[in-house]
């Protein structure tokens, strides 16, 4: 079972995962993942190298037909809703695709309208801005460093503006500087009401998201709020670092379908 130190919920989830699975060939890389996310949350997903973080995201973003189970966004399959699914949920993964033949200000100008969206310029500047982006908006993706390529992916999900954003280990690429900026807008983000899923093997320093959830071998293991887990898994902290190495030594010690 999974360590699960999350409060109850209230209200019907933005987001809901009923026992998904996904198999590549016969390899299980997500086992029967059960969970609801809420609208202003901001989630963490963590585990070891092939812990099936990446696979669990693209199956949410429905990139991924699972093999088994159910996505739910707002009550309704992602499959039998796929033009609301598409406008209201975003995925950036680690390596974001472009159109070489765009410069970064025509890929923000394409995400515009193929999302009919209004007076977008003054917002796309700002977020150019923000991530230091203005002096490269008539370049090509080519010509952009990994980091830099990251943050027009940033930008062009942020333009869109998605009830749910999905960000596949966004702080690998950046810069600290970066990352604490990225981590405000995300703050941000949440205090509006909209829900942020990332996967990271590392955050800013002094930051605390309100859930992490913890893979291990395509199982959600962990679940719950850092201080509630803290106390569940008896760690010394409620860092993202202290908190996944006490959920895999519990996992070590324990039956894998004991509860904590």
């Amino acid at each position: 079972m999974t360590i699960n130190a999350e409060r109850e919920k209230a209200t019907a989830p933005l987001l809901r995962l009923t026992d998904i699975s996904y198999t590549y060939g016969s390899y299980l890389a997500v086992n029967q993942v059960s969970l609801d996310l809420e609208a202003g949350e901001l989630v963490v997903l963590a585990g070891r190298n092939g812990a099936g973080k990446t696979t669990l995201l693209r199956c949410i973003a429905g990139w991924n037909q699972i093999t088994h189970g159910q996505v739910e966004l707002s009550g309704a399959s992602i499959y039998e809703a796929e033009r609301a699914m598409r406008r209201n949920l975003v995925l950036i993964p680690d390596t974001p695709p472009f159109y070489n033949d765009l410069t970064v200000m025509e890929h923000l100008q394409f995400i515009a309208r193929v999302n009919t969206l209004a007076n977008w310029r003054d917002t796309a500047q700002n977020f150019l801005k923000r991530f230091g982006l203005t002096s490269n908006q008539n370049a090509m993706p080519a010509a952009l460093s990994r980091g830099q390529r990251y943050k027009l992916a940033l930008c062009m999900a942020l333009l869109v503006d998605p009830q749910i954003l999905l960000l596949d280990e966004p702080f690998g690429p950046l810069d600290p500087f970066s990352a604490h900026q990225l981590w405000d807008d995300l703050w941000a983000r949440r205090g509006r009401g909209k829900t942020v899923l990332l996967s990271s093997h590392q955050s800013p320093l002094n930051t605390r998201p309100d859930r992490y959830l913890f893979m291990e071998g395509g199982d959600l293991v962990a679940d719950g709020a850092p201080d509630d887990l803290k106390e569940a898994l008896r760690a010394n902290s409620n860092s993202l670092d202290d908190l996944l190495r006490a959920t895999i030594e519990h996992g070590e010690r324990h039956d894998p379908a004991a509860e904590v």
